[in-house]
């Protein structure tokens, strides 16, 4: 007896050709190879679709990576702060002034000092004026002044005198052919800001 039983999923038949010419058997056997040939088409799409997947993954991965930074010009570097070169010149000049009333106060000592910064940068200038008095050492006075580059100013000076100074300063004035004897001077002590 021939088992007629129909295969199983995944076994082929055993059993010899059915009664009716094998049609069966044709008809099975072109299902069979359309079957296989469609697996075949498939797995070739798959292995495409896979094969190209990763082909592109390995492209993308092995390309140069590019940023807009690296696209960009470089930068040109700031050019250097300048070097600060502090300088400047001053003149000035001295009196005094006796008032209404010099024995009861009114005389003054004045004088001015004026700064012009030649540099390129801020300077702190130490200032200072002198007065003469015969036999005694001189009157003073000092400031520090601040002049921004390429600036001048004027420093004003006055100083109470009693009447014995004033007496000092005629007398060292008439002993010395009647020149004021005041002395100014000025000098670089610091700077400030930044240089241009």
């Amino acid at each position: 007896m021939h088992n007629t039983t129909a295969p199983g999923p995944g076994h082929y038949s055993t059993a010899p050709p059915p009664p009716d010419g094998g049609q069966k058997k044709t008809h099975r056997r072109r299902n069979s190879v359309l079957g296989v040939l469609g697996a075949i088409i498939a797995l070739g799409i798959i292995g495409s679709i896979v094969g190209g997947n990763s082909s592109h993954a390995a492209k993308t991965a092995s390309a140069p990576r590019h940023s807009a930074a690296a696209n960009a010009p470089a930068a040109t570097p700031p050019a250097p702060a300048p070097e600060p070169s502090p300088d400047g010149n001053y003149s000035g000049s001295c009196d005094y002034t006796l008032g209404s009333d010099p024995v009861g106060g009114t005389a003054r000592a004045i004088g001015e000092i004026d700064l012009t910064n030649t540099g390129n940068i801020g300077t702190v200038t130490h200032v200072r004026i002198t007065w003469p008095q015969e036999g005694y050492a001189p009157l003073s006075m000092t400031r520090n002044v601040h002049v921004r580059a390429g600036a001048s100013k004027s420093v004003r000076f006055h100083m109470p005198l009693s009447s014995d100074q004033v007496d000092r300063l005629q007398s060292w004035q008439e002993g010395h052919n009647f020149k004021d004897g005041c002395t100014y001077h000025a000098a670089i002590t610091d700077t400030f800001g930044q240089a241009s």
